[in-house]
């Protein structure tokens, strides 16, 4: 049991660690949101000088006669920023959870009935962001082909054809499924814990 706590309380410090990261590493990425956005109002053009399209691992820096429109280039800042401020919400939340699951384990209550239910919510949690996640990939993924005309880029004597293959990931899924299994796993142990404890 000193073992479990021991474990228990480094896995908190670790995530208090994590917890105070994230929100100064949110803070210095809203100040610098704020400079370019600023910068942004001076000339629209800005951002298009600093465009590269990433074809997988392969990054191709386009001329600015060839970039796309300032509308496009203003949808992909705004949308990056948001799904940057997105990820940095969630961590921020699940870490919060696992601290909260970590809680108990650090008086030595590995089957505190609150980590059952916080295990649930680190799966709904992971089911939500993950969605959104998902879907403004694929939406920003969608927009990047079109704007950038990308069939335009390449001679059609070497490239026959250009085509966009899109897809969701599906990761997020069988980690919140991993999640929920546990939380049934820790709610059946608060049960066999409870009849235990009345027995005696």
């Amino acid at each position: 049991m000193e073992k479990l706590k021991k474990i228990a309380n480094t896995l908190d410090s670790v995530a208090k660690f994590i917890f105070y990261i994230n929100i100064g590493a949110a803070i210095l990425f809203l100040v610098i949101v704020i400079i370019i956005f600023g910068e942004v109002l001076k000339d629209q053009n800005i951002l298009r000088e600093y465009l590269i399209l990433t074809l997988g691992s392969v990054k191709l820096g386009i001329v600015p006669e060839y970039a796309p429109s300032v509308t496009y280039t203003n949808i992909q800042f705004f949308s990056g920023t948001f799904m940057v401020f997105l990820v940095t919400f969630f961590v921020l939340c699940g870490v919060k959870i696992a601290r909260e699951i970590l809680k108990p384990m650090k008086e030595g209550l590995p089957f505190d009935e609150g980590i059952s239910k916080n295990l649930k919510n680190l799966g709904i949690l992971t089911l939500i962001g993950g969605g959104i996640w998902s879907i403004i990939k694929l939406i920003v993924d969608t927009a990047t082909f079109n704007a950038y005309h990308i069939s335009e880029l390449f001679q059609p004597e070497i490239v026959t054809s250009v085509e966009l293959s899109v897809s969701l990931d599906t990761t997020f899924l069988v980690i919140a499924a991993v999640f929920f299994l546990l939380s049934y796993i820790f709610q059946y142990g608060a049960e066999l814990q409870k009849l235990s404890d009345e027995t005696l």
